[in-house]
């Protein structure tokens, strides 16, 4: 749930949506560009657009893991959320939820193998390139693993 109304004094107001739905909408927006992603969501939207629809195939979507975003207490999973007709989709998001499978898993060499392949097939996929990254830190020095990763920034 989200509330409307009015902010600020009586000479200046503003009447829009307010708290913490409105705030983690904001937050789960900013997060694209980190994730160099186009749209996502959190797994509570979609978990209410799959009971809504009664279908959990309405969108094509592929788990990104969990993130920290900044004045939201609780960590989110999100997922990218992509049109039907996105190119090669199924295979993409089978070897990128594999791959994030085995970084959760701390194997991230294997990560870093899976995902590089991904990166010659699909170059312009952020959300890849960007766990790519994040595996080869953490081979460089295992003490940078998260599950989740702490956003700093809106």
């Amino acid at each position: 749930l989200a509330r409307v109304g009015n902010t600020g004094t009586k000479l200046k107001f503003k009447y829009g949506p307010l708290g913490n739905t409105v705030n983690l909408a904001s937050r789960i927006q900013g997060a694209t560009k980190h994730f160099k992603a186009r749209l996502l969501i959190t797994e509570m939207t979609k978990a209410a657009v799959d009971r809504d629809t009664g279908d959990e195939t309405t969108f094509c979507t592929r788990r990104l893991g969990k993130i920290q975003v900044v004045n939201i207490k609780e960590p989110v999973y999100i997922l990218e959320l992509v049109p039907h007709d996105y190119e090669d989709w199924h295979s993409l998001k089978a070897e990128c939820e594999e791959a994030l499978d085995s970084y959760l898993a701390k194997d991230f060499r294997e990560a870093a193998g899976k995902l590089a392949q991904v990166q010659v097939r699909h170059p312009t996929d952020g959300p890849s390139l960007v766990l790519l990254a994040r595996a080869v830190n953490c081979l460089y020095d295992p003490e940078l693993f998260s599950d989740v990763w702490k956003l700093e920034s809106k």
